[in-house]
């Protein structure tokens, strides 16, 4: 990812289009993941909010131990632990808690293997994902066996579907209004962004089942504008791709129906 500011502001908030008070610069990928790419007064007060909720939660309890083991910025990093809490379950049903170093801690990121979109495959809204959790796995510390036995179960983090999801979709919206003019598409993620419409979470965001490979090497995040042409309708896709390098699941998030001409090569569902 290169730093860059790739649109000039327009004076009003990405997410909701209020003109009034103060706007504030928005990272299209959370900065505590890494992301460089600013846009500059795109948020309100009230909407930054809402987003900087949704990232809590995928940063610190879904990501947070990831973060720290791949030394990812922060914004205190005087107050980032060299020590934290290993909790396992043990084989009778008990609860486990020990501190340890971190580099002792398993090294472990999460994510999903989700279908497509279901706008995609032409099936209704509905408050659920098919599919998976994925968690990748680079190993432990040495002496990660001495604090748990064969039967045990180590607790890596809490997760939540559609909080990632909104994430995601606002990466997605985010990078689409960075490097699309606003009149070429018709956003239709600002309401899963902002926690109005979480049923459209699994129509809007789902898993990249195209199949398609990137040419480049892998990086720590990579994100692409693709049309999708379904039923009879030309859509703008975003495909993020978080923590590449990891070979971690790629994502497709519906950015909006497409009202200019066709970006790359369509997609034909």
């Amino acid at each position: 990812m290169e730093s860059s500011i790739t649109c000039k502001p327009d004076g009003r908030c990405i997410y909701c289009g209020t003109r009034d008070g103060k706007l504030t610069h928005e990272h299209i990928i959370p900065f505590a993941l890494g992301g460089t790419w600013v846009l500059p007064d795109a948020s309100c007060a009230a909407c930054a909010k809402i987003t900087a909720k949704i990232e809590r939660f995928c940063l610190r309890p879904m990501l947070g131990r990831f973060r720290i083991q791949m030394k990812l910025p922060t914004r205190r990093p005087g107050e980032r632990p060299d020590v934290l809490p290993l909790k396992i379950v043990k084989a009778d049903g008990s609860l486990q808690s020990k501190s340890l170093p971190i580099e002792e801690h398993p090294i472990t990121c999460i994510g999903f293997d989700w279908a497509a979109p279901r706008l995609l495959d032409g099936k209704p809204p509905e408050n659920a994902f098919e599919g998976r959790m994925i968690v990748k796995y680079a190993g432990a510390g040495r002496d990660l066996l001495k604090h748990a036995v064969e039967g045990d179960k180590v607790k890596l983090g809490s997760i939540g579907m559609t909080i990632f999801a909104r994430m995601l979709a606002k990466i997605g919206h985010s990078y689409a209004v960075a490097n699309m003019p606003r009149d070429s598409f018709e956003p239709m993620l600002p309401d899963l962004i902002l926690g109005k419409a979480e049923l459209n979470a699994s129509y809007l965001v789902g898993g990249d089942k195209s199949g398609w490979v990137p040419n480049s090497m892998p990086c720590l995040h990579s994100v692409f504008l693709q049309d999708c042409s379904s039923g009879g309708v030309i859509y703008t896709l975003a495909r993020i791709s978080l923590f590449e390098f990891a070979d971690m699941p790629r994502y497709h998030v519906v950015v909006g129906r497409k009202l200019g001409p066709p970006v790359g090569t369509p997609i034909i569902k």
